[in-house]
């Protein structure tokens, strides 16, 4: 089983299981060795059990993106992903700095603190309204900075059907994301 540590200025130790399987513990800076094993330990049969889970939801991949499609991608992301923004960020009535479009494994988007957005190549290989879907998640973060009730009120607020979406990528985003070369 893959696993890595990513140590941070965090108060709680997490565990994430990604969807090719890797096993992904997010522990404070002053967390031992011991803690994280222990921890690891106590949640073994959670973690079995969600490993089992991704890796066979998601069957292989057709095939894996080249570098050179990942990049297309990227281009075409940043050609559609900032205007679509824009206009969203208008009608919601919030801001963002900027867009930085990345090649992820596991995230569609995410919103800094600083009200940067960030947005997955790999969006561009989904049906448009589920890119506008993640487009208004992020931007719904603008004003909540988690997934309260009213985090989701905003976003049932701009598309009443996001469920809709979410459930499409529940479908198929796993086969999406395992297509990332690298």
């Amino acid at each position: 089983m893959g696993m890595e540590i990513i140590r941070s200025n965090r108060k709680t130790l997490g565990i994430q299981v990604r969807t090719d399987g890797t096993v992904v513990v997010r522990a404070p800076l002053p967390a031992s060795e011991a803690e994280i094993r222990q921890a690891m330990e106590q949640h073994r049969g959670w973690i079995e059990k969600t490993r089992a889970k991704m890796l066979a939801a998601a069957p292989e991949p057709k095939e894996r993106l080249t570098e050179a499609e990942v990049r297309a991608l990227a281009d075409r992301a940043m050609a559609v992903l900032p205007p679509l923004a824009q206009a969203w960020a208008e009608k919601l009535g919030v801001r963002f700095g900027r867009i930085t479009i990345r090649n992820q494994r596991s995230k569609w988007g995410s919103c800094s603190a600083q009200g940067n957005l960030n947005f997955n190549c790999l969006l561009m290989l989904c049906p448009e309204d589920v890119v506008e879907y993640i487009v208004v998640h992020e931007l719904c973060h603008r004003r909540h900075m988690n997934h309260s009730p009213a985090f989701w009120a905003e976003v049932a607020q701009a598309l009443p059907d996001y469920r809709k979406q979410e459930a499409w990528l529940k479908a198929h985003g796993t086969q999406i994301l395992r297509r990332m070369t690298g």
